[in-house]
């Protein structure tokens, strides 16, 4: 079966940057121009966690408190604070919407961001946060661990018949598992229905091939609607961007810590 998704190439442009970690989204942003994505990404140093924290709730709302403080482990806590308040961040610099507004979550557990006029996605695994916008509403972005569970097999038991196949065909099992699974996350929160979206009712190639990795589209979109292309997110973690629309450049901007202590 030919790629759903463009096989065309897509130019990633990926680069570093130093952030404090009382100020670690004060950055100088990406431009978002039409035909092209940005992901932003903060690589999490525990040591700095106190002042992490006090930037998050500073630029969040009591019911995003709330919501983290029902996390049982600190540093879940943390990424949820964080993750809301880079979206926060993103949505009102690309998209005009008012920092400070309510963000009320879909039935299917996607943030609506009201007011924002570009399509922005968030995915955090580890200590990797990220956050992607494009022009196009349908956006998602997935990271993974590149370290599959012991019970990966289970992860697979719902895949599509095709990466089923691939997969006992791949020579690295686990690795291929992981990559299908983080590519099919961002393709189904792309759709605004996350796991809601049956895993059986798309399919991915779970091969090394970086880009164009749709093999067969969620139902009411067309092969040609989609760009999929993996990110280059950090050491240990896999990052998967899809997109429904046509984009020839991903912006991809990791930042990381020069304060920690």
């Amino acid at each position: 079966m030919p790629p759903a998704s463009s096989a065309l190439s897509v130019q990633l442009l990926p680069r570093d940057a130093g952030v404090r970690a009382d100020q670690p989204f004060a950055i100088d942003f990406p431009p978002l121009m039409a035909g092209s994505a940005v992901c932003i990404g903060l690589a999490i140093d525990w040591r700095s966690q106190d002042a992490l924290r006090d930037y998050a709730l500073a630029r969040t709302l009591p019911d995003e408190h709330a919501r983290a403080a029902r996390f049982t482990r600190p540093e879940d806590s943390l990424r949820n604070l964080l993750g809301r308040a880079l979206l926060r961040t993103v949505a009102a610099h690309y998209g005009g919407m008012n920092p400070r507004q309510l963000i009320r979550i879909s039935t299917w557990g996607k943030p609506e961001l009201e007011g924002c006029t570009v399509g922005c996605n968030i995915s955090h695994a580890g200590s990797q946060l990220w956050v992607a916008v494009a022009a196009h509403p349908q956006v998602g972005i997935d990271i993974e661990s590149a370290d599959a569970a012991q019970e990966y097999r289970d992860i697979a038991a719902g895949f599509h018949p095709d990466e089923l196949a691939a997969l006992r065909r791949a020579p690295d099992a686990r690795l291929a598992t992981m990559r299908c699974w983080c590519r099919k996350e961002a393709v189904s929160k792309a759709t605004g229905l996350g796991l809601s979206l049956p895993l059986r009712d798309y399919a991915v190639d779970p091969g090394p091939a970086a880009a164009g990795w749709l093999r067969q589209p969620p139902p009411k979109t067309a092969r040609g609607d989609w760009t999929t292309v993996d990110l280059p997110v950090g050491a240990g973690c896999i990052g998967a961007l899809a997109v429904v629309g046509s984009i020839g450049r991903v912006e991809v901007l990791r930042l990381r810590l020069t304060d920690a202590r």
